[in-house]
């Protein structure tokens, strides 16, 4: 449990904390529970997690869809948002019923364009946050860069410890397609992400340092993002 929540809480941090994902931002029940500061509780993270309206579904459908009871199973969190083969076993007519149900209550999509994201689905989509970002798009009216919300993938070049910034090699979204290699400074919260060495691969989040993939990791998230923007192309 405890894997997947602090998973799931990492690549959700900071829009929840801009206040793009989920209630309660002001109270930092994330960073706190990141940092083990004032005693959260798995219970008030779980809480804050259920809220995340362009997240959560997708964890419950993966869920579904693999016979998993925990939908912060670590299994299920690292599949959305880094990408594994629990996507695979998710059936299109089971996301196309999601997104009806689900992006179409009060405040989110209109029911009209819900309907219509649904019908016209890629064949080929997986339930990736990549997916969620390059073909829903902001489900609650809050403008986005597309670059910026998906989950990115970098070659570590540099580390600026007294800044807390990491350069890294990354293809930036250029469009529907990836771009050419460009480097980029990134932010880095050494408290949440310690064990950082040049030439490591990492995943960065609204220009937030996640974690250290594995080459396994790193790998899949490229696989199901070129996956999202191959769909998009047919």
């Amino acid at each position: 449990m405890k894997d997947g929540l602090k998973l799931a809480a990492l690549y959700g941090l900071k829009p929840h904390q801009l206040g793009f994902c989920g209630l309660g931002s002001e109270q930092n029940v994330l960073l706190n529970y990141l940092k083990k500061k004032k005693n959260i509780s798995d219970k008030e993270v779980k809480e804050v997690l259920k809220t995340f309206q362009a997240a959560y579904p997708y964890y419950k459908l993966i869920a579904r869809s693999n016979q998993i009871n925990n939908p912060f199973d670590k299994r299920i969190i690292r599949a959305y948002w880094t990408g594994n083969g629990l996507l695979d076993k998710v059936r299109i007519s089971d996301l196309r019923k999601m997104i009806l149900e689900e992006f179409s209550k009060q405040g989110l999509l209109p029911k009209e364009l819900a309907f219509q994201k649904a019908k016209l689905i890629p064949k080929n989509s997986k339930p990736h946050h990549s997916f969620h970002v390059l073909y829903i798009g902001a489900i609650t009216g809050s403008p986005i860069s597309r670059d910026i919300c998906r989950p990115c993938w970098g070659k570590v070049e540099e580390l600026k410890i007294k800044s807390q910034k990491l350069k890294v090699t990354y293809q930036p979204l250029v469009k529907n397609k990836l771009g050419k290699a460009v480097k980029k400074e990134i932010n880095w919260d050494k408290e949440l992400v310690s064990n950082i060495k040049l030439g490591d691969w990492i995943s960065f989040h609204w220009n937030q340092v996640i974690e250290v993939l594995s080459e396994q990791d790193k790998n899949n998230l490229e696989k199901y993002t070129l996956i999202t923007i191959k769909s998009l192309q047919e």
